[in-house]
């Protein structure tokens, strides 16, 4: 994957990035210099200010490898059976309902329940098939 500036000649790629962040950091400098030196370098939208500071978070940490570990979605705390249970009980629960009795957000919902076959029919959670 490249990362292009506005410059047409200037690309660089998110390896070479990563190692500029480093060198940036190695040399003392802040995130917002060491953003403003590399657009000086590859030109605006090369770069954003809050993805160094991220780097230079892991930097300080100790953590000098340019890997880029998957932060993704953390974990859900939403057990499925408990909302399968719930939602089996009263069919005609809304989302909001559910998310405040499970302390959870309605997306979380709206996400697990998909994820165990449950359809909003005619007012009601069933599996579809169900009817």
């Amino acid at each position: 994957m490249f990362i292009f500036s506005t410059e047409v000649n200037h690309t660089v790629s998110l390896k070479d990035l990563r190692i500029l962040f480093l060198y940036e950091f190695k040399l003392g400098h802040s995130a917002a210099m060491a953003s403003r030196n590399i657009i000086s370098v590859f030109g605006e939208g090369s770069v954003s200010e809050r993805t160094i500071r991220w780097w230079f978070e892991k930097f300080r940490s100790g953590d000098l490898s340019l890997k880029n570990e998957p932060r993704g979605r953390p974990r859900s705390v939403l057990n499925e059976d408990e909302l399968r249970a719930m939602v089996e009980a009263n069919p005609k629960t809304a989302i909001r309902g559910l998310a405040a009795d499970l302390g959870v957000s309605a997306t979380t919902i709206s996400r697990h329940l998909a994820a165990i076959g449950k359809v909003k029919k005619l007012d009601k959670w069933v599996t579809p098939g169900d009817g």
